[in-house]
């Protein structure tokens, strides 16, 4: 996929560490100021000009919405206040019908559950959100977490990191993907669902430290980043990582 060039908040993120993907994993420090963001996601309507600087201190998931959703489990939750607020994050998207990226992406998903809660505990959590609300209902969701074991928020296997499926409402799932800057300039392509489902995006809200990496780059080096990004203690940001095993 592609992302908006006048997205300048997540987006803009998001393509800075793209470009440094190869270099946090191999334990370049990222200072936190490179990854906070500086301008809101756009409205959901209306044109992209339509920002708003965030003050000093301010959090990037202050420009996400606080929407409703529904998980596999059929529990309602909100979107920042139930899993993302002063936790350790992986957000990617998703639909049950797709046969491309999103089968590899949750898999990528489901390997990097142990090794995170190895490392993180009950702080860290992982969050799929379907691009395709009207027929991904919670049901649907929940037969396609069992594929990776993850058809229960609540009852997540021992040593796994627990994973929640997000459905809702068409306007709050459309809000959650745009104000994660998962948006294409081309109308067209941007209606695409197959174009937002190679990325994923992850961090640290307490520290509110955050990137975006593709998918598809091997395995130790997106383990190796998300635990410089996302860790806190000196080893996890600038010890030298072990490579876990294939």
């Amino acid at each position: 996929m592609s992302i908006s060039a006048d997205e300048s908040g997540a987006a803009g993120t998001s393509r800075r560490f793209l470009l440094r993907a190869s270099a946090a994993a191999a334990g370049t420090v990222v200072a936190a100021s490179a990854v906070r963001p500086r301008m809101a996601a756009p409205a959901v309507t209306g044109t992209l000009a339509a920002t708003r600087v965030l003050t000093a201190g301010a959090r990037y998931s202050d420009q996400l919405p606080d929407v409703e959703c529904v998980t596999q489990s059929g529990r309602v939750v909100r979107l920042v206040s139930d899993l993302i607020r002063d936790r350790i994050v992986l957000v990617s998207f998703m639909y049950t019908q797709c046969n491309g990226t999103c089968p590899a992406a949750s898999g990528l998903f489901q390997k990097l559950r142990a090794p995170l809660a190895a490392e993180f505990g009950d702080r860290v959590s992982l969050v799929s959100v379907t691009l395709d609300p009207l027929t991904d209902t919670p049901e649907r969701l929940r037969q396609y977490a069992a594929t990776f074991r993850a058809q229960s928020v609540q009852s997540s296997p021992p040593g796994l990191a627990s994973w929640t499926f997000l459905t809702g409402a068409v306007e709050g799932v459309e809000s959650i993907r745009r104000g994660f800057g998962y948006v294409d300039p081309d109308p067209v392509r941007d209606q695409d669902r197959s174009q937002h489902a190679a990325l994923f995006t992850f961090g640290n809200d307490s520290t509110n430290r955050w990137s975006t990496y593709p998918a598809g780059l091997p395995f130790p080096q997106l383990l190796a980043g998300v635990i410089r990004v996302c860790g806190s203690s000196s080893r996890q940001r600038y010890g030298r990582l072990p490579v876990p095993e294939a």
